[in-house]
């Protein structure tokens, strides 16, 4: 009877391991935990807005802005630097007094959480499908597509070389070579990757980086390579909003996307996850 009551304990078990909800929260926070092993790694290295030394804004230098990497400070860290009066949220806007303004504190990487979320609850599976990120910089949307989804190939494009050694670094740390690929270069350059792919994401890749015509000539590149009926593109902001009269008629349709708050986690900001938005090619 013991013997028999240990084994139905253990099929129980074996089914809660297959089947439990719970679990499988479980797993994906042990992944959340391997995210932010990867950001505190970076954290250290690099200047704290994010932005590299080799790198060139084209806007957003304005004194009413900051350059804060979601990926890198997720908003515990960033309360924990204030705290310690290392960092502000907010402006002044006349020196010496107490009128204060919020900071407009603008991002080029999701958060750890948005990753999650995008990867587990707004896109649908991408088992054996082809991810690629346009303007990869520090590698997280890569290292979480690796980690929450059945991706075979994952693709990050990246014109700054000392960004693509940071990624390359981290592949081989946690060994993502085997599906990540970092492709140092001009998306301009990269029309077979663009019709390849069967998710592109792409996350203020170009309005801060790069300037007029150039700007232009890259959004070209995306519109013209991503032709496929049924791609996806993952964008922030919206492409209307990034292309304005330039959008292409009857190129992609918006999916609208809706996930249960109350199920998102303290850490994740609704806020900007809401910011994101998904298209598909017709």
């Amino acid at each position: 009877k013991q013997w028999y009551q240990r084994r139905v304990r253990g099929e129980d078990f074996i089914n809660f391991l297959k089947n439990s909800e719970e679990l499988d929260d479980f797993v994906k926070d042990s992944r959340i935990t391997i995210l932010e092993s990867i950001a505190d790694e970076i954290r250290g290295t690099v200047p704290r807005s994010g932005i590299l030394g080799s790198e060139r804004l084209t806007r957003g230098e304005e004194s009413t802005t900051a350059h804060i990497d979601a990926f890198l400070y997720p908003d515990d860290v960033v309360d924990e630097l204030c705290e310690k009066g290392e960092m502000s949220r907010n402006y002044c806007t006349a020196c010496g007094s107490h009128a204060t303004q919020k900071l407009d504190l603008i991002s080029h990487s999701y958060s750890v959480w948005e990753l999650k979320w995008i990867f587990t609850k707004i896109l649908p599976s991408l088992d054996g499908k082809v991810v690629l990120d346009v303007g990869s910089r520090f590698g997280c949307a890569l290292y979480a597509a690796a980690e929450f989804t059945g991706a075979t190939r994952i693709v990050g494009v990246e014109m700054n070389g000392e960004l693509c050694r940071i990624q390359e670094a981290v592949c081989e740390k946690y060994h993502y070579q085997d599906r990540i690929e970092v492709v140092e270069g001009d998306i301009r350059a990269q029309g077979q990757l663009l019709s390849n792919a069967d998710v592109v994401m792409l996350n203020n890749v170009f309005e801060h980086f790069v300037e007029g015509e150039a700007q232009a000539k890259c959004w070209d590149a995306i519109t013209g390579g991503v032709r496929r009926k049924g791609q996806v593109l993952v964008t922030v902001p919206s492409l209307e909003e990034s292309l304005g009269e330039a959008m292409p008629g009857g190129w992609v349709e918006e999916v609208p996307w809706d996930v249960d708050e109350d199920l998102a986690p303290d850490e994740l900001d609704m806020d900007s996850l809401r910011d994101v938005h998904i298209y598909k090619v017709l």
